[in-house]
C-alpha cells in the first residue's frame, strides 16, 4: 500500500513508529477462557496482572473484513477443559433467537471477535485458539472505528495451519498493532473459540488517522512478513 507521509502522518506520528518497532517489552495476556454472560452488548475481560480491561463484541464481516452488522451477533465465554474453553460469537438475526453454535464459525455469515482497547495502542504477540483442528484457518482486521460499514486499515486472513488444540500463532514484531482488532473466521469450515491473546503496550494516547498504517507498515518492512507457530506448551 503506498501512501503519502507529509499529507497522513506528522513528524511526531513516525518518530513514535521508529521507536516502537525497534523497542521490545514484556508480553500481557487477557485469558477468554473465563465464565462471561450471553449478551448482545460487550463482554468485559481484564489482563491477567489487571492493568488493561478489553471490551469484546461480535460482528459480522464480508470477504474483505469490513464490518456490516453489530447488532445481530452475540459473545459469550466459559471456562472450560484446556481445548475447549474460549469465547464465542452467536449469530441471532432471527429476532434475537441464536440458532448459531458457541464458536466462532464461519457456517453462514463470518463471525468475528471485535476487541476494542479504548484509547490504548497495543501490539498484539500471539493468540491462541480452541476448538482447532487442521481445517480451521483465521483471519484479522484492524479498525480506526465500529461503525457501519468499517472497512479494515489492515486485514489479513488465511492464516494458521496445523493442527494442534489448542493452537497458538505468534505474530512479529510490528506485525499487528491497533487498539480495535478483529479476529475470525476466513471460510465455510472455519470454526473455533477464541481462548487468549497476549500483547505489549505500544501507546495510551490515540494515534492521529493514518498512525495505525506507519506502526503496522514499518514493522511488516523490517520482519518482512515473518510468521510462525508455537506449540500450545509455549502458551502464556
Amino acid at each position: 500500500m503506498i501512501f503519502d507521509l507529509s499529507n497522513r502522518l506528522s513528524a511526531c506520528v513516525f518518530s513514535v513508529a521508529l521507536a516502537f518497532v525497534g523497542s521490545t517489552a514484556s508480553a500481557t495476556t487477557i485469558n477468554f477462557d473465563v465464565n462471561e454472560y450471553y449478551t448482545s452488548g460487550t463482554n468485559t475481560y481484564t489482563s491477567t496482572d489487571g492493568s488493561v480491561d478489553v471490551a469484546v463484541d461480535g460482528v459480522r464481516v464480508n470477504r474483505f473484513g469490513t464490518i456490516t452488522n453489530t447488532e445481530n451477533y452475540w459473545t459469550s465465554s466459559w471456562d472450560g477443559p484446556g481445548d475447549n474453553g474460549g469465547l464465542g460469537v452467536y449469530d441471532c438475526r432471527w429476532a434475537n433467537s441464536c440458532l448459531d453454535n458457541s464458536q466462532i464459525d464461519g457456517a453462514g455469515p463470518d463471525e468475528f471477535a471485535l476487541l476494542d482497547f479504548g484509547d490504548l495502542i497495543v501490539q498484539i504477540t500471539s493468540i491462541t485458539f480452541s476448538f482447532w483442528d487442521n481445517d480451521d484457518t483465521f483471519a484479522y482486521g484492524v479498525y480506526e472505528n465500529t461503525a457501519v460499514p468499517s472497512t479494515p486499515v489492515v486485514y489479513e486472513d488465511n492464516l494458521g495451519g496445523g493442527a494442534n488444540n489448542p493452537y497458538t500463532f505468534a505474530f512479529g514484531e510490528g506485525e499487528l498493532v491497533g487498539s480495535i482488532i478483529g479476529f475470525g473466521v476466513d471460510s465455510w469450515n472455519d470454526n473455533f473459540r477464541l481462548q487468549n491473546i497476549t500483547f505489549d503496550l505500544v501507546s495510551a494516547v490515540p494515534l492521529p488517522a493514518g498512525g495505525l498504517l506507519i506502526l503496522t507498515g514499518l514493522g511488516g518492512l523490517a520482519l518482512m512478513r515473518r510468521r510462525r507457530t508455537i506449540t500450545a506448551t509455549a502458551t502464556a
